[in-house]
Parts: C-alpha cells; structure tokens; sequence
C-alpha cells in the first residue's frame, strides 16, 4: 500500500511568508499518493492549523518588509470571515520623527507605502466583518539604504529525521541582490544533515539526526557588501514534552494550573494528565484529565505525583512527569465588592471565611472616608456580619482582616457607595474642633436669612418642616445633621426642588477660627462626585462671619451652580448684621 504524504501549501514573495495574524489560517492540505508539491501561492503561511470556522482571520503577511527611501513597497492582507467583510483598511500608525511617508490604497486589502527617510513605518490592517467583529495585524516596514538584507523564516521550523523540510529565504537590497549562500553554523556532532541548493534563496534541508539546527543565509550585492539571517531547526522523532519545574508549592484548597508543552513535527494527537499519587484521604481530581492545561485543588497537605502524556498523529509517544506539594494556607476570605445605599441610610454587610483550621478574629474597619466624613466604625467590628452608615455622599472603604488558628491572615475590602438621590444636596463641613458652623439654604422667594425662607437649624432639622413650593414633601428642605461641637458634615436636601435660584450660605455660629469650611453641592444628577466643591474659606469671627457661597439655580433641564464672590474675585464674606436682610 503507497503511504499517502501530507503537503501544505506555502507562501513566497518578496516581503511576504510567516505573518502578523489575528488568528492562524492555512490552506487546506493537499494529499498526493508519492511525490512532493510544494505549491507556492502568496498570502498564506506554513504550518499552521487552521483557525476555529467561524472566527473572522486576517493575513498581512511578513511581519517585516524591506525597501528604501522613495521606493514604493506593496502590502496585501486577507481578511476572511463566515460573515463577510464588511470595511478592510490599512493606516500608517508609527514612523520616524519628521516622516511624511505617502500611503495610496489599492484594492480591497491593498496598500502601497513610499517611505521618504529611513527607519520603521508601522502598517497596522483593520477588517471588521458583518457582526461587526474586528481584527487587526500589523507589518513593519523597514526602509534601508546600504548593505543588502538577507530574509530568513520568521519562526523556527521543525521536522523529523529523514524529512526534509523546506527552507524559504530571500533578499532585498537597493540595487539588487547578487548571490546566495545557505550554511548550517550549528548541528549535532556527525549530523549528516544536507541542504539541496546552498547557492539559491530556497533550499531544502534533511539529516538523520535529532538535535536543534541553525541555518545562515548570506546575501551579497554588486559592492560585495553581504547581510546574514538565521534560521533555527528542530529536528524530533517523537514528541517533545515539558513539564513546568517541580517540587511545585501550592496552597491547599487553591486552584493549580498546570501546563506542560508539547512539540512534533507532524501534530499532537492527544494529550492528558494522570494523578499517580496523592496524601492519605485526599479526593483531590485532575479537570479536566484529558487536556492540557488542567487543574489540580490540593485538598490535603502533602506530595502529589502527575504525568503528562502526549501521542503524535503517528502514534509516538512522550511522558514527563510533576511533583506538587500542598502546603498551608491563609484563610479564603471573600466580601462584596461594591455595596450601594444613600448618606445616613444603613447597610448590613456580610463577609465570609473558609480554612483548613478555624477563624479566630474578625476586626472590620473604616479605612477610607470622603473628606469631610465623620461616620462612625462599622458595627459590631468583631463578626462575620456588619452595620455601617455612611454620613455624606461619597465613596466609603470597609476592610476587615481574620486571623486563623494558625496565626495566618486574610483581608478584603468592600467599597461602600452612597449616591446622592435628591435634586438638591448641599454638604458642608470645617476643620476646627469645638466650634459650630451653619449651613444655610435660602428658598428661591426668600429675601431674609433666619426667616422661614431659610433652611437653618431653627427650622429644618428632624425631617421636613418648612413648606416651600407646591403642596406635598418633595419640595421641602430638610437639615438632617446638625453639628455643634466641631468638623461637621451638615447637610441640607430637597428631594425634587422647584425650579427656581437657591441660596447656599455658611454662618460662623461659635468659634474664633480660622474654621477652614468646605461645602460640597450635589445637583443635576450628580451622585458620589459633586457638581461643585467650594472652599475651604476661613471663617474667623464667632457668630458675625457669613459665607455666601453660591446659588444654585434648579431648571426641567438640570442645574446651574455661580459662586458668590466679591468685586476682587474672592469669596463673599461678610457680617450676618449687614446681610441678613439681603440674599
């Protein structure tokens, strides 16, 4: 019976060969009873399989192109897809400082590039295909002036004993290329290995022998001048199958993956990993058992014993062979990632813990705060379990670290979220313990301050008291904090205000200062980053200095935040005693 011989179809062009692909293509493979055929045939490449069916794969060739300055190099890609193509493009995305290198499209896939000085010209092809997937390769374009270059395989070629294999070189040079030479510069000893046209860019290469080859290509012009490239060769008889490096330390109870590596010159039928020991009362399983790479969980303490087996299209095979140590671990802790509430709405957090011994501590903690924030410690801080309440809108951390009986540790961090969800919401805080600062808010109609037209401490904390705007609560301020003694934050919200020009101001009740005061405003949408921060402004005389920070004009569209200054241009700080009639 005649042994039918598997052949790939090649590719061979000036600049083109091994490529820059988003996914490997190849032409499907020509059976012949006897005989060899190596067809040429520009845009594809050697020895790759063929991509997934319904993948969108594109082409450009040779990652690098030669030419010279002023002289035009022609690119070609292929972009195919079981959606068709819909746009396929080239763009010039890099060349050297000064370049105004011309780039003309051609056909689809097309383009021709003409350097203006020498250096890099990065080519990157574009293909989006009917479900409006992309994919992208890129080719260098090197533009020379000088000695010739020579032009090697861009990946390394592999073969079996006795097959030869097919060695596609070339050269470029901004005359012209003279003469070729191959040479084999590295061989096992007494290899016997040939090559069928030294003197020509394409040759074939055999030996009987195993090992690891490098073959040089020299290119010479009419000066003489020459350039060499190298190519490296594996020459195999089974397959050739790598482990990763053991012992292998690996937490208990963690996942493990594990790759190992196999090479053959004709294909890798199959591969799979097989459990040859484990410690006593281990149910640890290798998944999957039949692919690579696979994962192992370390469920005991102790030494695992795996191999690794690959079988070539032909039958042959190769074993390597892995130690794994399970060694003890901290504790897996896991909290949520985000939680989401409103300012001075509780939330109830839970976090959970798994070990190979038992927890010992919880300690839950605020570890990061918005500026101006004075929330109290999540509570209770020693349980799985916590409550926390925010006190401004903002981004709030909560860490909390457990401690086994080993002494090891865990720690995670759930951020906590609290948007803003009226309207209108005007923070404020200062930086001065034992004074008291007020925040203000005047209704649209207001014109005096400390009246029933001003959300103040008098008459707006505990809910909403004040009757502004239409019937109903909506449209009502209210002060939910009022801090006496120092830092703040006080608040002030109108879940849905009538449109209208609001009033913010800040009045220095009791402290001396400076009082550096800061006032936040939440409008127009704005959750847990304001639309405005104003401030700090020092407040310095106890119950005179009055801050008029800002209006904030509410329209159907959104908002509108002015700051108030003076003619200078600085913030509008005056005696209560000359404004308070005034807005």
């Amino acid at each position: 019976m005649r042994r039918r011989t598997l052949t790939y179809v090649l590719s061979l062009a000036l600049g083109a060969g091994c490529g820059s692909r988003s996914a490997l293509t190849v032409d499907p493979p020509v059976f012949h009873d006897g005989g060899f055929d190596a067809g040429l045939d520009a845009g594809t490449d050697a020895g790759f399989d063929a991509g997934p069916p319904d993948e969108l794969v594109v082409d450009c060739g040779r990652r690098v192109q030669f030419t010279s300055p002023r002289r035009p190099r022609a690119l070609s890609a292929t972009a195919t897809s079981p959606a068709g193509i819909a746009r396929q493009d080239w763009a010039l995305v890099g060349s050297p400082p000064g370049s105004f290198a011309r780039v003309e499209p051609g056909a689809p896939g097309e383009v021709t590039v003409t350097p203006d000085v020498e250096g890099d010209f990065l080519m990157r092809f574009t293909a989006v295909d009917g479900r409006m997937r992309s994919a992208s390769c890129e080719v260098i374009v090197r533009s020379v002036v000088g000695p010739p270059i020579a032009i090697c395989p861009e990946e390394p070629l592999a073969t079996v004993v006795g097959v030869p294999v097919l060695v596609v070189g070339d050269g470029y040079d901004d005359d012209e290329v003279v003469a070729y030479r191959w040479a084999i510069v590295t061989e096992p000893p007494r290899s016997g290995a040939r090559l069928s046209a030294p003197e020509a860019p394409v040759t074939e290469f055999v030996t009987p022998t195993r090992g690891a080859y490098v073959l040089e290509l020299t290119v010479v012009d009419p000066d003489m001048a020459i350039g060499t490239c190298q190519v490296a060769i594996t020459v195999t008889g089974p397959p050739e199958v790598e482990c990763p490096p053991s012992p292998i330390m690996a937490p208990t109870r963690q996942s493990l993956r594990l790759r190992a590596t196999a090479t053959d010159d004709v294909g890798i039928a199959s591969e799979r990993w097989e459990l040859l020991a484990s410690p006593p009362g281990s149910a640890a399983r290798l998944r999957p058992p039949d692919a690579n790479p696979t994962n192992l969980v370390p469920d005991r303490q102790g030494r695992y014993e795996l191999r690794f087996t690959a079988v070539d299209v032909e039958g042959l095979s190769a074993s390597c062979d892995v130690t794994v140590i399970g060694t003890p671990t901290p504790p897996t802790l896991t909290c949520p990632e985000v939680v989401t509430t409103e300012p001075l709405r509780t939330v109830e957090i839970t976090a959970s813990a798994v070990d190979d011994g038992m927890i010992v501590t919880w300690r839950w903690s605020a570890t990061s705060r918005p500026p101006g924030s004075r929330a109290a410690e999540p509570a209770p801080r020693n349980a799985p379990t916590t409550r926390f309440t925010p006190d401004i809108a903002g981004v709030f951390e909560l860490t909390v670290e457990v401690v086994d009986d080993d002494g090891m540790t865990a720690s995670c961090t759930t951020r906590v979220e609290a948007g803003n969800v009226d309207g209108l919401r005007v923070e404020m805080f200062w930086d001065t313990n034992g004074t008291d600062m007020d925040l203000h808010l005047m209704n649209p109609t207001g014109t005096r301050w400390t009246s029933m037209d001003d959300c103040h401490f008098r008459n707006c904390t505990g809910g909403p008291r004040l009757e502004w705007g239409a019937p109903g609560v909506d449209d009502n301020p209210r002060l939910d904090i009022d801090n006496t003694s120092g830092f703040g934050p006080e608040n002030i919200n109108i879940e849905r205000p009538q449109p209208g020009s609001y009033r913010i101001a800040v009045h220095n009740w009791r402290g001396t200062g400076p009082n550096n005061t800061t006032v936040r405003i939440y409008c127009g949408g704005s959750t847990t980053t304001p639309r405005e921060t104003l401030g700090p402004v020092p407040l310095r005389e106890a119950s005179d200095d009055l801050w008029r920070v800002a209006d904030v004009e509410i329209t159907p569209g959104g908002c509108r935040i002015t700051p108030i200054v003076t003619a200078d241009g600085r913030p509008d700080v005056r005696p209560l005693r000359s404004t308070e009639n005034m807005r």
